[in-house]
């Protein structure tokens, strides 16, 4: 493995616990300070397809980049998460170039999705059992599930970093929806 996999491994890593640290932010005054003056959840709102635009630009070029450049393959569950990944990227960026905010619905499916799966593969991946035949250890045509190529801080993995980018999206989006609901 190259010298530089740990340090792209560690300031991942630090880039998703600051976008945990965000979706708690914005939790936060979701929950406790909900009014249609809050500084916090406006800057959200306006630039809501910007950060979908941005983080899902970014984890596509990190998940190639894993795959394609340091050579870590894709398990099924992998794939699956990126599949729901994937077409935010072109949703969001329909959405910045034509401005009908139509994408909303359709990308909180996705996410919600995504979610899920990358909840099933942390369950996996912490030793749980699975129906799925990538979980199944000695199988030598499939990649394991339950293999962890990255785990950093004791907890972030790829799943937990696919988690994060669906959660973060989730939250953007149902803050934009609120919010535009407030103002309307």
């Amino acid at each position: 493995m190259p010298a530089y996999v740990e340090t792209f491994n560690k300031v991942m890593s630090l880039g998703v616990i600051g976008l945990q640290v965000i979706i708690l932010l914005i939790a936060l005054n979701f929950v406790f300070f909900r009014s249609r003056e809050n500084k916090v959840l406006l800057f959200f709102k306006k630039n809501t397809f910007i950060f979908g635009f941005l983080i899902a630009l970014g984890a596509v070029i990190i998940s190639l980049f894993y795959s394609e450049i340091i050579g870590f393959p894709a398990c099924e569950l992998c794939w699956v998460q990126r599949i729901f990944l994937y077409p935010q990227l072109i949703l969001f960026g329909m959405e910045l170039y034509k401005k009908e905010r139509a994408i909303v619905d359709y990308s909180m499916v996705l996410a919600i999705c995504g979610a899920i799966v990358s909840v099933y593969h942390m369950y996996i991946e912490t030793g749980g059992e699975s129906s799925l035949p990538c979980a199944a250890p000695g199988v030598t045509t499939q990649v394991s599930c339950a293999i962890r190529y990255v785990y950093e801080f004791g907890y972030i993995t790829i799943p937990v970093m696919s988690f994060t980018l669906s959660l973060f999206i989730i939250a953007i989006l149902l803050n934009y929806k609120y919010m535009s609901r407030m103002s309307a």
